[in-house]
């Protein structure tokens, strides 16, 4: 006869299989994706870049994003308004010995602490998209030549020449009546940008320059005012 220790103990017995088979055939959320793939945290060998070594990540690999061919219409903004805001540059270093007004001194100041800046940001945008970078990046007080001078609101060499044998008052009208005119081409620039251009740095770039030099034309034209012009 069976005592109960020995029933108990077949009947333990009896029912393990069952219990092993229905937890191998079930499986759990942690080991295996809902989808069949691998779960978040199976160590998957993503492929590394050229002359990196490969890495070992978890989850789906990552796939870079797909990058298009530059806009056109991109590069040639950034390489005009390097040349651009050189000549703004040049205009600055030729004026600002020669003014005596406080305010024009002040947004002459403004003016190429701001735009020799924007000029490394340019560069530096067309460098990593592997396309021509103008002389003035590097030189801004260089003459850009005839093919830039036919920009919006570039100065004349004769104007340059003006403005550099004014003296006076007449050197404060003079830098600020070249430079709304030079700001106003900028922002013809920046509007052709925003309708043909492609990519977000560049058109970032084009608004940064629209509301900066749309607020100093604003505040060039009331000092202009007050001079007498």
């Amino acid at each position: 006869m069976v005592n109960t220790r020995q029933a108990v103990a077949l009947l333990v017995l009896s029912v393990l299989p069952l219990v092993t088979t229905g937890c191998q055939s079930g499986g759990s959320a942690t080991d295996v994706h809902p989808t069949g793939a691998p779960g978040p945290t199976a160590p998957v060998l993503q492929p590394g870049k050229p002359g990196e070594p490969n890495v070992s990540v978890t989850g789906r690999p990552v796939t870079p994003p797909k990058t298009g061919a530059v806009d056109q219409d991109d590069i040639r903004f950034m390489q005009d308004m390097i040349s651009h805001h050189a000549q703004a540059l040049r205009i600055v270093a030729v004026a600002l010995n020669r003014l005596t007004d406080r305010q024009t001194k002040a947004i002459a100041g403004r003016i190429q602490a701001a735009q020799r800046p924007e000029i490394d940001a340019m560069a530096r945008w067309l460098t990593a998209r592997g396309q021509q970078v103008p002389l003035e990046a590097t030189s801004p007080l260089a003459d850009p030549g005839p093919n830039h001078r036919s920009m919006p609101g570039m100065a004349s060499a004769q104007q340059l020449e003006a403005l550099a044998g004014a003296r006076g008052r007449a050197a404060d009208r003079t830098f600020l009546t070249l430079m709304i005119v030079h700001h106003e081409g900028a922002l013809t620039m920046a509007l052709e940008q925003r309708k043909h251009g492609a990519d977000d740095r560049a058109t970032e770039l084009s608004d940064d320059i629209s509301v900066t030099q749309s607020a100093e034309i604003r505040h060039m034209r009331q000092i202009l005012a007050r001079l007498g012009a």
